[in-house]
Formats: C-alpha cells, structure tokens, sequence
C-alpha cells in the first residue's frame, strides 16, 4: 500500500494550523506542522514532503524567504497562505518560488483543490525519482539510491548532494547553490571541498568517473545531472 503523501503547514495562528491539520488528516494526508520558518527549512531539507502549506507571516523568518531559501535545494511545491491580497504582493510570493497562493480567509474545499492540483503537477515522493537517462533511481521514502539497478551506497552527504542535482535535472546548479542546500546557509566550505565530494560521488554513479556521462561539470560555474 502506498503511503499517505506528507504536507508540511507552517503557520503561526495556532487555531488555523489545527483546523488545516484535521482538514488535511480527513483526506487521508500525512501532517508535520511547525510556526517557524528556520525551522521549515530544517524539515524540508531533511523529510522532503510532498508539498508545503507556507505562511507569510512568520515570528522569525517570513514565508517570502523561507520559500527563496528552499527553492536553493528543493523543487517540492509550495502554496503560500497570504492575508496580503495586493496584486504585487501575491506576484512577489511566486517570484520567490511559490507554486500557487491562497488568499486569507479561505474556503477549505478550495484549499484542498489546490492542493490537490499541485500534487497532480508534481510527481510524489513515493515515487522513484528517476533521472541520469534513466539510469539512476531515487526513492525518497526508503533513501534508496539504485544505479543501472543495482543498490548504491551512499553517505549522507552524498546522497543529499546527489538528491539536489536530481531535483535540478538538466539544470546548471552553481557551487553556491550545492554548497548552501548540503551544507546550510553559510557553509564554511569552498570549491575545493565540494569536488572532493563530487568525485567521490562519481566513483559510485559513473562507469568512468574520470569522463562522466551522467554528472556533468559545468567549467566555473557548477555541476549538471542529465535528466
């Protein structure tokens, strides 16, 4: 049986996060709530829901940055909850990395809609994420990485290195960008220590890891996975 899919609500208004939770856990959804934007970005970098329900108005970091943030390692979608009903304020909220928006106060049968619609645009977690030609798989629920079908050992770091590639397949992410989605906000790292963790990498993925087929270099800028 397939597992529920994951919807992480981040809200601070303690009674509507409460009513979107047993909303949520009626259709059968799997919930994580939290009122903190740090802390969001924690739990999405570490559990990877299927979607976030993301406010705007947050105590410690607001949901504009928050989703800019997240958009840095991961492209889960996001619906951003707003009282701002301004036009360039909603347009801000999707400049920033958000998938769809809903306007306080909402309907329910809205919310779900919606929710509903992103999960259909975007494949589930508890799906293979399959990318590399076909030849690499990534099941997100169990941690399993499978290349050309066989299991894959890979570290922590590793896997978290190579999840973010995926999720940008066939996209050029920079050196920033790897560094801060495996390595926080402000890593203390440089080029040098993330090629290390590419070659190393490559030796578990790539027949040669020597001339890569499936992780390419980018010269200067950064690293691709072929989709």
């Amino acid at each position: 049986m397939d597992q529920p899919e994951t919807i992480l609500v981040v809200e601070d208004d303690s009674g509507l996060q409460e009513l979107i939770r047993v909303c949520l856990e009626q259709e059968g959804y799997h919930v994580i709530q939290t009122i903190s934007g740090l802390e969001a970005i924690k739990i999405i970098r570490q559990q990877r829901p299927d979607l976030v329900i993301l406010d705007i108005m947050l105590p410690d970091l607001d949901g504009l940055t928050v989703c800019q943030k997240v958009r840095e390692f991961a492209s889960l979608p996001i619906l951003m909850l707003t009282a701002r009903t301004m036009p360039e304020d909603i347009i801000t909220g999707l400049n920033q990395g958000a998938d769809d928006y809903v306007t306080k106060p909402f309907n329910y049968d809205e919310l779900l809609a919606r929710i509903r619609a992103l999960l259909r645009r975007v494949p589930a977690t508890n799906r293979p994420l399959m990318v590399g030609n076909n030849l690499i798989s990534i099941d997100q629920r169990k941690r399993e990485v499978r290349v050309r079908g066989e299991l894959v050992d890979l570290t922590p770091t590793e896997y978290q290195l190579l999840l973010v590639l995926a999720e940008h397949a066939g996209e050029v992410v920079t050196h920033e960008q790897l560094l801060r989605a495996v390595w926080g906000s402000e890593p203390m790292r440089d080029n040098d220590y993330l090629k290390v963790y590419i070659w190393h990498l490559r030796r578990k993925i790539e027949i040669d890891p020597r001339q890569p087929q499936l992780l390419l270099t980018e010269w200067g800028v950064g690293y691709r996975m072929e989709p």
